[in-house]
């Protein structure tokens, strides 16, 4: 049985403006390819980043990893190991496998979910000789606060970083920016469940021009200007009909990140007397809440919500490291993600979602912790 306040709930545009869009498409006879309103969703995400960014506009986010840890880190093989934190979700270790690199495992900061540099550290000096680049994650969305300092240290390896941004759309970084400027490129996923969703859909951004051409081509089958394969590309593109419905959300973007920041809003104010929220979090899209507990009180509060009807979720537990298929993969000391990943719980954020519902759902958690 479906609960009665379920974890995720898209906002998609109106079914009359959505059959407005595919008359025009059918108009246009363009169905994919980088049809025209590919190129609209394109500059008006470009606008609405500024920055001097260039977007490219895929399929989904894993593809969009798998395009740009071959755009970035493809040139530095024989190198065999590409690092990234175990505390995320399994598409970015997924993607640097299928790009015929292996993962090493890192660990997180305990306080901020967000990795943690003085394990990178640790990394660097067992695995540096072999290490082909970072691929680092903005947890939640949350634009980390340390990225100057990433950037900085990765420079003076001549380590290129790429950014998982998954659900950081319109997130912002300490210095106000928002999150797509950092790194060599950051990934944002548009799939339905991430705040700006549009169904499926990816999106990478760069301020290089040049690898914004080839993460294009390499979208596209490697085709060259003479449409001729030149390097090992796929089939990544996304539909107009997918375009248009990005375009059709990032209308009310901002409306909605203020009404998903006001819910937000309400369970800090409710909850933080009670259990640790992730620092900065009110400053990313607020894809979900998540708060910290200890650890043998969680699976109470997970029970006492579903017996209410009220589904939430924990993330990253597991961790990825303790996945099936990455269990032998090379780490450093992990305790931190381990700690951590007993600890968390997101709770669940709706367009319009009524105050006495996140009321109800914070009386639950205070009496249980």
């Amino acid at each position: 049985m479906n609960p009665r306040v379920p974890f995720i709930k898209p906002k998609l545009p109106d079914v009359d403006d959505v059959a407005a869009d595919l008359r025009r498409i059918y108009a246009n006879n363009y169905y994919s390819n980088n049809g025209p309103i590919y190129f609209e969703f394109r500059n008006a995400i470009e606008q609405y980043l500024g920055q001097g960014l260039h977007a490219v506009i895929v399929a989904n986010a894993t593809t969009g990893l798998q395009l740009a840890v071959e755009a970035v880190f493809g040139s530095r093989r024989p190198k065999k190991y590409i690092a990234i934190p175990s505390f995320t979700f399994s598409a970015g270790p997924l993607a640097i496998k299928w790009c015929g690199f292996e993962p090493v495992f890192f660990d997180i900061n305990l306080k901020t979910a967000q990795p943690d540099l003085t394990s990178f550290r640790t990394l660097l000096e067992n695995f540096g000789e072999e290490l082909a680049g970072v691929v680092l994650i903005n947890d939640f969305g949350i634009g980390n606060s340390e990225i100057n300092d990433w950037e900085e240290l990765l420079h003076q390896h001549d380590l290129p970083m790429i950014i998982d941004s998954a659900p950081g759309f319109g997130s912002t970084y300490e210095d106000g920016n928002l999150l797509g400027g950092a790194g060599v490129c950051e990934v944002f996923s548009f799939h339905a469940t991430k705040p700006f969703g549009i169904g499926e859909g990816g999106l990478i951004t760069t301020s290089d021009p040049m690898l914004a051409e080839t993460l294009e081509s390499l979208k596209n089958f490697g085709f060259n200007s003479e449409k001729m394969t030149d390097k090992m590309g796929m089939n990544a593109k996304i539909t107009e009909l997918d375009c248009a419905i990005g375009l059709r959300v990032l209308e009310k973007y901002e409306e909605t990140l203020r009404d998903r920041r006001k819910t937000y809003e309400t369970y800090s104010s409710l909850l933080k007397d009670h259990v640790q929220f992730l620092p900065r979090a009110d400053t990313a899209a607020i894809q979900f809440a998540s708060i910290i507990v200890e650890a043998d009180k969680r699976h109470g509060i997970l029970g006492s919500l579903k017996d209410i009807g009220v589904e939430a979720r924990t993330y990253y537990a597991p961790a990825v490291h303790m996945f099936p298929l990455f269990k032998d993969t090379s780490r450093v000391d992990l305790s931190q993600t381990e700690i951590l990943s007993q600890k968390i719980i997101s709770l669940p954020v709706h367009p319009q979602m009524e105050s006495s519902i996140v009321k109800e759902i914070c009386d639950v958690i205070m009496r249980s912790v």
